[in-house]
């Protein structure tokens, strides 16, 4: 290990060998980060030759859809069907989901907050309601009303 100066000797911590990162940095550790930059230069040139490809095939397949004489004339038509009929059915498909998501959250009280009150979660014995199950959230929420409620003689409602 003769050369102290160089980036490599840098990145190593006093006190650390070379030998125990799994390379020898006087072996030829250059040797290793070139041959792995040289894969990814010769990855990143098939990538960029595939993309190429893909682009001219996309080229060639447009010029078949869309003939350059007759291809104002086609894209006016297929704009005007998309904004005539698929985009006033996608905003009303769009506007019946959240709907029917809204009606199934407020309504069904299954996912939301207001639903965990009227049911969903673990269960309890209700005090002093003669073996009535009720929902452990809304009796911890609030167990001075509930025990007002009782004293009250109000139903048990949750």
């Amino acid at each position: 290990m003769a050369f102290p100066g160089t980036p490599a000797r840098k990145l190593l911590l006093p006190g650390i060998t070379a030998r125990g990162l799994g390379f020898d940095l006087d072996a030829g550790a250059g040797d290793f980060f070139s041959g792995l930059w040289q894969l990814v230069k010769a990855k990143a040139a098939e990538v960029v030759a595939y993309l190429a490809t893909l682009y001219a095939a996309l080229a060639e397949k447009a010029d078949e859809l869309f003939p350059p004489d007759t291809r104002s004339e086609t894209l006016r038509q297929w704009l005007h069907v998309a904004v005539t009929v698929v985009l006033p059915a996608a905003l009303g498909a769009l506007v019946l989901f959240y709907l029917a998501r809204c009606f199934w959250r407020c309504c069904c009280g299954c996912c939301c907050a207001r639903g965990a009150r009227r049911g969903a979660g673990r269960m309890m014995a209700a005090p002093g309601r003669g073996g009535a199950r009720m929902p452990r959230g809304v009796f911890e929420s609030n167990p001075q009303g509930y025990f007002l409620d009782l004293r009250a003689g109000k139903p048990l409602v949750y």
